[in-house]
């Protein structure tokens, strides 16, 4: 049993690291990106992508977190690993929300769409800037 654990684990995890890392890729280019990149088809098309990256990361988080809480880590506030837990949690909201309003928005302005992804990429940066702080 604990093989199956560890096999789903190593996967989750994996899974997870890529889909953050496609998602933080694909919000870098769109907030340093110029005016050709951000017309309202492309952006449209990539959001779509997006939003499926940042599904699978909460799905495969949920599942990365109850595998740790399952082997005893109950009080997510009590340790550095819970505590950079809570703050990707937070950082998920913040990323899914804000998706959220760019995948709704119609107005097909450039500047729009450059402001949305430039704060889910600076989320997701502070996110990971706490991560490293809290588990080195």
């Amino acid at each position: 049993m604990l093989e199956v654990g560890s096999w789903l684990w190593k996967l989750s995890y994996m899974i997870h690291v890529i889909s953050n890392a496609g998602f933080f890729g694909i919000a870098l280019v769109f907030t340093m990106g110029n005016e050709e990149i951000l017309k309202e088809h492309i952006v449209k098309k990539y959001l779509k992508i997006a939003f499926t990256l940042v599904l699978l990361t909460g799905a495969t988080g949920i599942l990365l977190l109850s595998i740790l809480t399952m082997t005893g880590m109950d009080d997510l506030t009590s340790n550095p690993m819970g505590q950079s837990a809570l703050a990707m949690i937070a950082g998920y909201v913040v990323v899914l929300f804000v998706i959220s309003l760019a995948l709704i928005y119609k107005g097909g302005e450039a500047r729009i769409y450059k402001n949305l992804f430039g704060i889910m990429f600076f989320s997701y940066l502070v996110v990971y800037l706490i991560r490293v702080y809290l588990t080195t």
